[in-house]
């Protein structure tokens, strides 16, 4: 069994952390409405599903002579997530009645923002 390299361990930690705060959010934002905590939850997925697949296509290789595809999966993996979230987003606003905006965004922020905290995932 081999060891996994320290950028997927944080990378790893990064997703569970996102994942648990897709699903703690909802339930904080329930006691303001079930639109609302639907709409928090939408959210979440909307960043959480686009950031799981960019990790798998950007992490998939390793190594010194892989660096052509690592740089590719990279751009490939960036350009998907980017319309996976436009995507997730449209059929949000498609079909998701009654909507609330502001915890749809603010879902989507609060998980993005575990991102800013890599620095600190990356330490332990």
């Amino acid at each position: 069994m081999t060891a996994q390299s320290p950028h997927r361990l944080v990378v790893k930690r990064l997703l569970l952390t996102q994942l648990a705060i897709a699903v703690l959010l909802p339930l904080a934002v329930l006691p303001f409405g079930t639109v609302a905590a639907l709409s928090a939850a939408g959210g979440a997925l909307a960043c959480l599903v686009p950031s799981s697949y960019f990790a798998y296509r950007a992490f998939r290789f390793s190594g010194a002579r892989s660096t052509l595809l690592i740089l590719q999966s990279f751009y490939s993996g960036q350009a998907m997530k980017l319309i996976m979230t436009a995507v997730i987003f449209a059929l949000i606003f498609i079909y998701m009645k009654p909507l609330n905006v502001a915890a749809l965004f603010g879902g989507f922020i609060v998980v993005q923002s575990v991102l800013w905290f890599t620095p600190l995932l990356a330490q332990r």
